[in-house]
């Protein structure tokens, strides 16, 4: 499996939660089945989500797909939201490397409240889904990066009076 994280640290007003995750996650998918990958890292509780945005670094392609997307939410004991983020974004071939839309860019992939916060330590969720009668395991090549950017509940009483 080829993961890398990426997190700020030490008395940083906000931290970024950032990992890349490759095709080779998706070889133990079911045929014409969605499948979800959960981030090592968490969002710890009571911190603020301040942004968050898929990067496509490589197209998803390979085998006898279509189309790929992904969703981007979230997991905790009170609630999940695997398309909370994102719904359906493409990231199969033809869909363009780069940054997908974000909370201060247009796309109607984008779903959610721009800034949001819960009680309880979050897992992310990424959710791939091929198209109708093919296997994710059927995919040769893709990469994407998930970035998080939070603020821990410490750092709050720093941010808050600014806004």
């Amino acid at each position: 499996m080829s993961v890398s994280t990426a997190r700020g640290g030490g008395n940083a007003t906000t931290s970024c939660l950032s990992q890349t995750v490759s095709f080779d996650i998706l070889q133990a998918a079911v045929n014409g089945a969605a499948q979800v990958y959960t981030l090592e890292e968490k969002i710890p509780a009571r911190a603020v989500v301040l942004q968050r945005w898929i990067s496509l670094d490589v197209e998803f392609s390979g085998g006898g797909l279509a189309s790929c997307v992904v969703d981007l939410g979230w997991s905790n004991p009170s609630d999940t939201d695997a398309d909370g983020w994102y719904d359906g974004e493409d990231v199969f071939t033809g869909a363009g490397t780069g940054i997908k839309a974000v909370p201060s860019t247009p796309g109607a992939r984008l779903t959610g409240m721009a800034c949001d916060v819960s009680d309880y330590e979050r897992s992310v969720t990424v959710t791939f889904t091929p198209d109708a009668g093919h296997k994710l395991s059927e995919v040769t090549a893709g990469s994407l990066s998930v970035n998080v950017i939070y603020a821990p509940e410490a750092a709050l009483d720093r941010i808050l009076p600014l806004v």
